[in-house]
């Protein structure tokens, strides 16, 4: 019971019909088994690389990632089928079937060598984005350094007003005259000029203090704003910091990584070497079924599927056979006229 299982399972891989096969002798039995055999390795690596990449670069969660891996699986082996279900494999199929085994191949070693090599390749992934994000700051930073650059020489220029307006307060009396007196004659009539005595601070003096005040609260919140920009300005670049730390560098971005990693032979291409393994092994497991398939002969199942479409292509040529005699020949010729005036344009 066990290996009719097997065999029910085997041929709801391939796609062969179990009634015919179960009837079959050992040999194509054999032969199948050896294929399931084949499809339960592909199948079962497929499905561990399609969790990995679901769950991973994808993000879907636990089920998402099952649903994933359920996904490959259904794909390798609808890919597989092309084969084993091909009577005479010629050339360019075997061409293909290797083109695809490569391609395959090298995307289950990428695959497996980003997940078992993550911590080497997160640390050069890592620093090309935290060299990106530089990049992408470089503006913010030139933004603000011109603001910067733009308080300091406003505060500049209120410090040089300031000394200008000192200097002129320095060369004005510090008291002017209150006014009064005036012109009067003597008995000689000689005029006499009475001025009044008394003296008030030089309004001038005031009026360059208040401009002064002015631009002394000027300087003060020119500067309270620069520390507002630099305290704002520390927060984003931290906050940026914060987020480049957590940002995941993506599928082609570890690539790249991976790449980089592969071709660093310090002090030996052990990474290259181990990429190596990995991407022969899939060759070779991509290429199994073909193999198995190129090396087999003839069995009995092949046989008896051969015969039941001889069978049937004999079947069709009587019944014509037999229709072709049951009309008369010019009714067959009208009917081929009428068949061919009315076909579809």
């Amino acid at each position: 019971m066990p290996n009719d299982l097997w065999l029910k399972f085997g041929c709801f891989l391939s796609g062969h019909n179990y009634k015919i096969l179960s009837e079959c002798s050992e040999s194509s039995k054999r032969d199948q088994k050896k294929i399931t055999s084949a499809l339960v390795i592909i199948t079962l690596i497929w499905s561990i690389i399609g969790f990995i990449f679901s769950s991973k670069y994808l993000n879907f969660g636990i089920w998402g990632s099952i649903c994933g891996s359920a996904f490959m699986a259904i794909l390798i082996v609808q890919i597989e089928r092309q084969i084993i279900l091909t009577y005479k494999l010629n050339s360019w199929a075997k061409f293909f079937r290797v083109l695809l085994g490569i391609i395959v191949a090298t995307i289950g070693a990428s695959i497996i060598d980003q997940y078992l090599f993550a911590n080497d390749i997160n640390d050069i992934a890592k620093k090309k984005v935290f060299t990106e994000a530089q990049i992408e700051s470089k503006n913010d930073r030139i933004l603000y350094n011109n603001s910067l650059l733009q308080i300091d020489s406003s505060i500049n220029q209120n410090k040089q007003n300031y000394q200008k307006i000192d200097l002129q307060i320095k060369q004005l009396p510090l008291t002017v005259s209150a006014g009064g007196g005036g012109t009067s004659f003597g008995p000689d009539g000689k005029a006499i000029v009475k001025t009044n005595g008394n003296r008030i601070a030089n309004p001038d003096i005031s009026q360059l203090r208040a401009q002064q005040n002015s631009l002394i609260n000027s300087s003060q919140q020119l500067e309270r704003y620069k520390l507002e920009i630099e305290k704002n300005y520390n927060e984003a670049q931290k906050k940026k910091q914060e987020e480049i730390s957590n940002r995941n560098p993506g599928f082609l971005k570890e690539l790249n990584s991976l790449i980089e990693y592969l071709l660093n032979f310090d002090p030996y291409p052990t990474a290259l070497i181990f990429y190596l393994i990995w991407f022969f092994f899939f060759i070779l497991i991509e290429s199994l079924v073909l193999i198995i398939k190129s090396g087999d002969h003839l069995n009995d199942y092949d046989k008896i599927v051969i015969y039941q479409q001889q069978i049937r292509e004999e079947r069709l040529k009587i019944l014509e056979q037999r229709r072709t005699a049951s009309i008369g020949e010019d009714q067959r010729i009208d009917n081929s006229d009428l068949f061919i005036n009315n076909r579809p344009r």
